[in-house]
């Protein structure tokens, strides 16, 4: 298999020949999983997205082209030597970006207008399964029928079919459930579910796993959504009511300032800056089993970011600073989640595709738990006089 272990700067037509050799050498050997084509190069162009993966037809292997529309998708079947053709005309002239999945690695394509591109390689822990059905089912935690909330929110028509507009929320929302769902096999929950959603809008993931949770322990177990528009806490509760989730309520409040009932789990999605410090503040003072947060705007660390000598060329350019300090805000609340006696990951909640701000902080609290780890909250100050930072504000609230 091709070994690319660096980062590698070229012209264009190095770097796209690497990917397209790479792709057909993995298909021949069976061992490639997807391609995705994103990021169009013109806003005219029809289709936005190409999905590519390979499938087992009577007449042999194929590679499978999923052409992804505005309001419908278009599949074509094609052999390897017709799909090197295609790949072709649409990497780095219809699209800058191409990502390829293998069994073994993940490589990324990246271009501009001006014909520069990057490749790159990301070795994997775990090796991924290959899968040839053409007719996979797709297996969802929460389906497409007989759910009534899911009208109501204006995902489904009248009909029972997911509305095309809404594709991407529904695959959000089970997408969001499969994280959900394996932080609560990690826990100590295993029956009376008791979660708090800090800032839970309309609802759309609040009704999903409230319908998950009941579906799986078969109890009474409840959910509260806080949120702070008060129009936005009727609607939910009238929705809630009128699908018969008796355990599902809405209050007014904020993430800081909110009064809870106890719970063990705690939730927080694309809270703004320090508001997702709050949220973690409320559930490790409160023990809970299970923190999620996707953190939004981190603003509070990037007004302090001064990297030391050594660092100091990545605070040079604008954007790289900003990430930077994305970064170095969501590791300190990871290190100190772990601190905390929390088994902690970070990983990509939904697409780039949709939002840049798209992690998700999943922390499960551990049995064994005695007292807060020193180590990690000396690699905290590490990281800090790294790069220049006073103070974190999970800190502050924490008192540490």
């Amino acid at each position: 298999m091709p070994n690319f272990t660096a980062e590698m700067s070229k012209d264009m037509p190095d770097n796209k020949q690497n990917i397209i050799t790479i792709f057909s050498e993995y298909f021949e050997n069976t061992k490639f999983s997807k391609l995705t084509l994103s990021s169009v190069i013109s806003k005219n162009n029809e289709f936005k997205t190409v999905f590519i993966k390979p499938i087992q037809l009577k007449d042999g292997l194929r590679l499978s082209f999923l052409y992804r529309y505005p309001t419908k998708d278009i599949t074509k079947n094609h052999t390897l030597e017709e799909s090197v053709v295609i790949l072709n005309d649409l990497i780095g002239k219809v699209f800058l970006q191409a990502d390829l999945f293998t069994l073994d690695a993940s490589y990324h394509f990246l271009s501009n207008k001006k014909g520069h591109s990057k490749l790159t390689k990301k070795e994997i822990s775990e090796e991924r399964i290959l899968n040839l059905d053409h007719n996979k089912a797709k297996t969802r935690l929460i389906g497409d029928t007989n759910n009534a909330y899911l009208k109501i929110l204006g995902i489904m028509t009248e009909e029972g079919k997911i509305r095309n507009d809404k594709q991407d929320k529904f695959r959000q929302i089970n997408k969001y459930i499969e994280f959900f769902s394996q932080a609560l096999k990690e826990s100590a929950v295993t029956s009376q579910a008791s979660v708090v959603d800090m800032g839970s809008g309309k609802g759309y993931l609040t009704f999903a796993m409230y319908d998950y949770l009941t579906k799986t322990f078969e109890d009474e177990s409840k959910v509260l959504g806080v949120e702070f528009r008060e129009d936005m806490v009727m609607l939910c509760n009238k929705m809630a009511q009128s699908v018969g989730f008796n355990n599902l309520t809405f209050e007014k409040g904020t993430i800081e300032t909110a009064v809870l009932p106890d719970f063990n789990i705690l939730i927080a999605l694309h809270a703004c800056d320090t508001a997702t410090d709050e949220a973690i503040f409320r559930g490790i003072t409160n023990h809970a089993e299970i923190i999620l947060v996707s953190p939004c705007c981190h603003k509070q660390i990037r007004k302090q970011y001064k990297p030391s000598a050594e660092l100091k060329t990545l605070g040079k350019f604008g954007i790289i600073e900003e990430r930077q300090s994305e970064i170095i805000t969501d590791t300190i609340r990871a290190l100190i989640l772990e601190a905390y006696g929390y088994k902690t990951k970070i990983f990509e909640f939904i697409s780039t595709e949709h939002t840049p701000k798209n992690l998700m902080i999943s922390a499960v609290r551990k049995a064994d738990h005695k007292k807060t780890d020193e180590e990690k909250l000396k690699e905290v100050q590490i990281l800090k006089n790294n790069f220049g930072i006073k103070e974190h504000h999970l800190e502050t609230l924490l008192k540490i």
